[in-house]
């Protein structure tokens, strides 16, 4: 009768199904509620339950897709909790005109402008910006990663290297190009190239932004590269304009090809050693942005509620306690939300169906009052009772976490102060 039953809960829309469920008479019973079979006269009220059996444990993020970025991070944080993180990337850039720099031509100098919205760590620390030449095309019929090296797409020399130190408040990094080669290849481009945007990335293909750090602590910058403030600069003059420097722009834009590229070193960081180690202990876990480590959380209880069934989940809300902020927490600020993932059978990490409903039913904020992370899964929940298939463990991360680098320290259930909590109400048929 049951697996009758099961069959057609599966068979039901879900918007019905919450509909239908909400209309239920409901009788609020607070306080644990085991899964013991309740009398005749409690069956069709809602009941609550609490399951305080959440493990967690720190995983590594294979990767992530390193195109299709609005955004791409530059620069290098050595966090004292979650070790050295760097930061790259590689773009096209194109013309907007066709360019005609007259007879007599010489370079002034070469500039790359780099727009940036947003800032991660001590930006005042100094560190060496890198450029090098890209030496294929940037195809966006590959897969590339966030774990890509490098040094399998540029040139072998640098054609820049300079040492910044930003101010609050400053929103242009500028970076000379030096090399005249570089400069002359620019200049000296033949007319066929300047015709178009397709000849001219066929002609030069790239840059690839990098940056160095010594042991301070560094930062992240978040460049708008879409904004028209991000451009290369050629300033030259020629026979006509010989007293005069002239002015011709590289654009980059939302039809460039870019590719964000992220190095994790997690020796220094606290955790090195509990990475991928389930069975640890440990009284909190950690995630991180910019394809950095995710937590999992298992639920350890769960599969007792599949033998529970016909029943109705109303709603199942997840909450992650938030470790006290340590005396870093000013330069690195906690993530706006965080998210969930499921893993497929097949090994691969997507987002849970009620992430796809909107932030404003799923959550995933960070109520600073409280000091927690709340979700709303109740979709996972009810699905992970009707599918004896489904996994009862979860992957959190920071939302967005290709363009994010923010990370957080989370309580794990054997914190002393309480863990991840799963508050559920249901209705038992």
């Amino acid at each position: 009768m049951y697996l009758k039953y099961t069959k057609f809960l599966k068979s039901i829309p879900l918007t019905f199904l919450f509909s239908f469920l909400f209309l239920l008479p409901s009788c609020e019973e607070p306080g644990f509620v085991g899964l013991e079979i309740q009398p005749e006269e409690d069956r069709f009220k809602v009941k609550s339950s609490q399951d305080p059996f959440i493990g967690s444990s720190l995983w590594p993020r294979d990767s992530l897709r390193a195109a299709g970025f609005p955004r791409s991070l530059l620069g290098v944080v050595n966090d004292p909790v979650f070790g050295r993180l760097g930061a790259s990337f590689l773009t096209q850039l194109g013309i907007a005109t066709q360019a005609d720099f007259g007879e007599g031509r010489a370079t002034d100098s070469l500039v790359l402008y780099l727009y940036y919205t947003h800032q991660y760590g001590d930006i005042q620390d100094i560190q060496n910006i890198r450029v090098y030449e890209v030496d294929q095309i940037i195809d966006p019929e590959i897969p590339y990663f966030s774990n890509l090296d490098p040094q399998t797409m540029i040139f072998d020399q640098e054609i820049a290297s300079h040492a910044i130190s930003q101010q609050p408040g400053d929103t242009i990094i500028s970076i000379p190009i030096t090399s005249q080669e570089f400069q002359e290849k620019l200049l000296f481009a033949p007319d066929s190239v300047m015709l178009s945007i397709g000849a001219f990335i066929t002609y030069m293909k790239g840059l690839y932004v990098t940056a160095d750090l010594a042991d301070e602590t560094g930062g992240l910058f978040r460049v708008n590269l879409n904004d028209a403030n991000s451009r290369m600069t050629l300033y030259y003059h020629n026979v006509e304009h010989s007293d005069t420097t002239l002015a011709f722009h590289y654009i980059i834009n939302a039809d460039a090809n870019r590719l964000n590229l992220y190095d994790h070193d997690y020796l220094q960081a606290v955790f090195h050693e509990k990475i991928s180690q389930p069975g640890i202990l440990d009284s909190v876990f950690y995630v991180q942005g910019a394809a950095g480590v995710m937590g999992r959380l298992d639920f350890t209880g769960l599969h007792e509620w599949r033998d529970s069934v016909p029943v109705s989940i109303n709603s199942a809300r997840l909450i992650l306690p938030v470790e006290s902020a340590d005396a870093t927490s000013a330069l690195f600020p906690l993530p706006a939300r965080l998210s969930l993932s499921e893993r497929s059978l097949e090994g691969e990490l997507f987002s849970l169906t009620d992430m796809a409903l909107g932030d404003q039913y799923f959550d995933g904020t960070y109520n600073d009052e409280a000091g927690e992370y709340r979700f709303n899964i109740t979709h996972w929940m009810q699905s992970f009772i009707l599918d004896e298939n489904k996994s009862n463990s979860l992957y959190v991360a920071t939302r967005d976490g290709g363009l994010n680098p923010e990370r957080a320290v989370l309580k794990s259930m054997h914190h002393p102060a309480g863990g991840p909590r799963l508050e559920i109400t249901y209705t038992r048929h």
